[in-house]
């Protein structure tokens, strides 16, 4: 995950067992394949099982979690790595390949404004089935960096709690979290509660930072935000708004106080999250205005006191 330019793979599987019962979460055998910087081909002998909630069942290609024994990794560009969850295609077509590059954006714009954010390394990679028939790809594809990695790269640790109180959360960075979603126009998060009872929270981690309360929230799934547009992806029954494409802040305002400071992070960053739309080669002319237009509404807003 210090690199941010594709990483070209092969993923062997048995892809036709694994994508005739997506629900079926148990792990196949998989190997993914690269070349080194010498040339030389490095196979790592993993697992790979589908993950995700709506994504599993509306997609015909679904998201993935490779898994790695310690040792398999040793002296590749996957060394330390366990696990990683991999975003995929979803179904075929331009449109849907166009949905990944932007939900990755998304990864990476929260990049430029924290460290305390995850990273993302695309790929470019082929599937081949272990059982026989032609290959499929390339494709693109990313990997999202591990919580426990991100977590200890600054400073902090995973918090296994399932419940959380406002107070338990730092005031500046829920509030830059929360101006980011409002950003890219995502809705579909929950920072104090999970699903079910056991389980902390919705599509964000929260770390601990050894401050009780002081604790940092880390979003990641974009797929449902409005700088996606995904056709699956609609707002919960819930919220006041219609569309995904409407953008409705989630803020608390225990934490208006440090809005100000959160603002001046993403008004910092303006050109640069331009530059990162603007040099995105694998969005398409058509993509590129429609996103660009959608993040200067956010900044239209940003810009009046």
């Amino acid at each position: 995950f210090q690199s941010v330019s594709a990483l070209t793979v092969t993923l062997q599987a048995p892809w036709a067992d694994l994508l005739k019962k997506t629900s079926d979460r148990r792990r196949h055998a998989a190997v993914i394949s690269y070349s080194d910087a010498q040339g030389q081909i490095q196979r790592i002998e993993a697992t790979v099982e589908t993950r995700g909630l709506t994504r599993l069942r509306y997609c015909r290609f679904p998201p993935l979690r490779i898994r790695f024994a310690k040792a398999a990794t040793e002296g590749t560009v996957f060394a330390g790595q366990r696990s990683l969850k991999m975003v995929t295609h979803c179904r075929n077509g331009q449109q849907f390949a166009q949905y990944l590059v932007q939900e990755m954006l998304a990864y990476r714009i929260y990049n430029l404004v924290t460290d305390i954010s995850f990273r993302v390394r695309p790929l470019d990679i082929t599937y081949i089935d272990s059982r026989g028939g032609n290959p499929t790809g390339p494709r693109f594809a990313f990997l999202i960096e591990d919580t426990d990695d991100m977590a200890k790269r600054n400073g902090f640790k995973r918090d296994k709690a399932a419940k959380f109180a406002i107070g338990d959360l730092d005031a500046l960075t829920l509030s830059r979290l929360m101006l980011f979603q409002y950003l890219i126009g995502n809705t579909d998060f929950a920072v104090l509660s999970g699903p079910q009872a056991d389980a902390c929270c919705h599509n964000t981690r929260v770390l601990a930072s050894g401050d009780p309360q002081r604790r940092v929230v880390v979003p990641y799934d974009f797929d449902s935000a409005g700088m996606v547009a995904a056709e699956y992806a609609a707002p919960h029954e819930s919220l006041p708004i219609k569309t995904i494409g409407e953008r409705l802040y989630r803020g608390f305002c225990r934490h208006n106080h440090t809005l100000a400071a959160a603002r001046d992070e993403f008004l910092a960053q303006r050109t640069a999250i331009f530059d990162l739309i603007k040099n995105e080669q694998r969005l398409s002319s058509k993509r590129r205005r429609e996103l660009t237009r959608y993040i200067e509404q956010f900044y239209a807003t940003l810009n009046s006191e």
